[in-house]
């Protein structure tokens, strides 16, 4: 292929810039957006609605430093008692304002609330994706089978050790300079290559953040 000017190199350059900007925010936010309608959140969520079943009426809730605990009278000892209920992370309908208390009613509502969104994330943005790239892959091409990989590894790991895996801008960047210089006629591995090269080295970094955060979860104990 004859070589590109130069106007036409820093064009192309430039496009491989704003491709990586937008696809980096768009993947932050769709991989924050699964990590919120994650099967394992959502187990969490129905097992909390299990126990609060067996919470007596009368019982009073309280947020305390993102902790939700619950007051309850206690036969065996004729006081009221405070336990831990659960706790979750921003955003969430299960925190609220301290010092107010909620009945078990509108705990139950406000639980109801979190099911609700967390399962209409599951519904809206991960079945989709994951149908999409399975789509793709069947259809299309069988190289998008590298993404379904990655997708399942990230649930996997999420479901693991609670952390998301986000890409980082320079990792991004390496496959829009990958394209970029498809563009300008450049020396590049083919994609049979390039992709599951990439792949590898996302699932490896996975692997790595997995230890370490065992690690340190052992050395905090």
């Amino acid at each position: 292929m004859a070589p590109v000017s130069l106007m036409e190199f820093l064009k192309q350059a430039l496009i491989a810039l704003l491709i990586t900007s937008a696809g980096w925010i768009g993947s932050t936010l769709l991989l924050y957006l699964m990590s919120f309608g994650h099967i394992k959140t959502l187990h969490l969520l129905l097992r909390v609605r299990r126990s609060l079943a067996h919470v007596p009426a009368g019982s009073v809730f309280h947020c305390r430093s993102g902790e939700v605990t619950v007051t309850r009278y206690d036969p065996t000892v004729d006081e009221d008692v405070t336990l831990s209920f659960v706790r979750f992370s921003w955003p969430t309908l299960l925190r609220w304002k301290p010092g107010t208390g909620k009945s078990k009613a509108r705990f139950h509502r406000r639980l109801r609330g979190e099911l609700f969104w967390r399962t209409a994330l599951l519904v809206l943005v991960t079945v989709p994706l994951f149908g999409g790239v399975l789509w793709l892959t069947l259809t299309s091409d069988p190289l998008w089978g590298y993404l379904l990989v990655f997708l399942v590894a990230h649930q996997t790991l999420l479901a693991v050790i609670s952390r998301v895996f986000f890409f980082k801008f320079w990792a991004l960047g390496m496959v829009t300079t990958y394209l970029f210089l498809h563009k300008v006629s450049l020396w590049h591995p083919s994609p049979e290559v390039a992709a599951p090269l990439f792949c590898g080295f996302m699932l490896l970094s996975m692997g790595l953040l997995a230890v370490i955060f065992r690690q340190e979860r052992k050395t905090a104990v």
